[in-house]
C-alpha cells in the first residue's frame, strides 16, 4: 500500500480542486429551484474542476486488486469503470464498489482512492462448496449455499453433489459438520436432504449413510471413531442406518443385515 506524500504544491493544488468542488455542489444545492439551469452550470462547474485536478496529477494511472484469485484484473477494471488519466476524485466509489460486488466470484469488496493516482480494490471472494443438484439442471453453490453464476458444474467434479428440496440452503450446516471429521469426509460425493429433515450421506458413490435428524455431528463422529479403529468404510458394505440410538443397521454387498452398537 502507498501512502500520500504530496509535495507542497501537490497539496496547494489538492485544496483548490476540493474548494472548487465543494463550491460547485453549493451553487447547484443554492439553485434547486432552477433544475435546468443548475444541473447545467453544475456539470460545467464540475467539469472544470476535474479538468484541474488532472493537471495536477489526480487522475487513475493503475488499479490495485488485493485479494483477487479467481477474478481477472480486466473484470475489475471494467467494473469500476475509471479508464487510465480520467480524474480520479471524480470516481464514484460507492458505485464502482457496487458494480465490483456484482461480479460473479465477488462475495465483497472495497474501493478507495490513495491519491494522487492509485484506486485500491480489495476482494473478499467466494468459495465453493458443493454442486447443487436442482432436478432440471447443476448449479454450483458458495459456503452461504447461494449460487455462484455463470459457471460449469463439469468443471467442479470435485465437489460434492447435494440433492432435495431446501438441500443448499442446509449444505454449508451440514458439510461443516461432516468436515470435523476429515478423513471420512473427504470421501463424501454426494449428500441428500430427505424430507427437509435430516440427510443421507454417499461416500464413493458406494456406501449410503443414514443419519438421524437429531444428533447428527455425533453420529458422523461415532462412525468416524469406528472407523478408526476397525476400518468399517473399506469392508464390503453399502448401506449404514445411524438413525437408531446407539446402534447402526449394516447392509452389505450382498444384501445381508447386521447389527452393531
Amino acid at each position: 500500500m502507498r501512502f500520500l506524500k504530496l509535495r507542497p504544491r501537490r497539496r496547494w493544488l489538492l485544496r483548490l480542486v476540493a474548494a472548487l468542488l465543494l463550491a460547485a455542489g453549493a451553487a447547484a444545492a443554492v439553485r434547486t429551484g432552477e433544475s435546468e439551469w443548475a444541473a447545467r452550470h453544475f456539470r460545467a462547474a464540475m467539469e472544470r474542476a476535474y479538468a484541474l485536478s488532472v493537471r495536477a496529477g489526480f487522475e487513475v494511472r493503475e488499479v490495485m486488486v488485493i485479494g483477487r484469485r479467481q477474478t481477472t484484473p480486466e473484470e475489475v477494471r471494467s467494473a469500476l469503470g475509471a479508464v487510465a488519466g480520467s480524474p480520479i476524485l471524480g470516481v464514484d466509489i460507492r458505485a464502482a464498489r457496487m458494480r465490483v460486488e456484482a461480479l460473479p466470484w465477488v462475495q465483497q469488496a472495497e474501493v478507495e482512492r490513495a491519491l494522487p493516482d492509485l484506486l485500491v480494490v480489495r476482494l473478499v471472494e467466494r468459495e465453493t462448496l458443493a454442486v447443487w443438484d436442482r432436478g432440471r439442471d447443476f448449479a454450483v453453490i458458495d459456503r452461504t449455499g447461494h449460487e455462484i453464476p455463470d459457471l460449469d458444474p463439469r468443471d467442479f467434479a470435485d465437489l460434492p453433489v447435494v440433492r432435495g428440496e431446501g438441500a443448499a440452503a442446509a449444505a454449508p450446516a451440514i458439510l461443516a459438520a461432516l468436515g470435523q471429521e476429515p478423513d471420512v469426509a473427504r470421501r463424501v460425493t454426494g449428500l441428500t436432504y430427505v424430507s427437509g429433515r435430516r440427510w443421507n450421506v454417499h461416500l464413493d458413490w458406494r456406501i449410503r449413510i443414514k443419519l438421524p435428524e437429531e444428533g447428527a455431528e455425533a453420529a458422523w463422529a461415532r462412525l468416524a471413531q469406528i472407523n478408526r479403529e476397525r476400518r468399517l468404510l473399506d469392508g464390503d458394505i453399502a448401506h449404514i442406518d445411524m438413525r437408531f440410538d446407539g446402534r447402526m443397521v449394516l447392509r452389505m454387498v450382498r444384501n445381508e443385515t447386521a447389527e452393531r452398537s
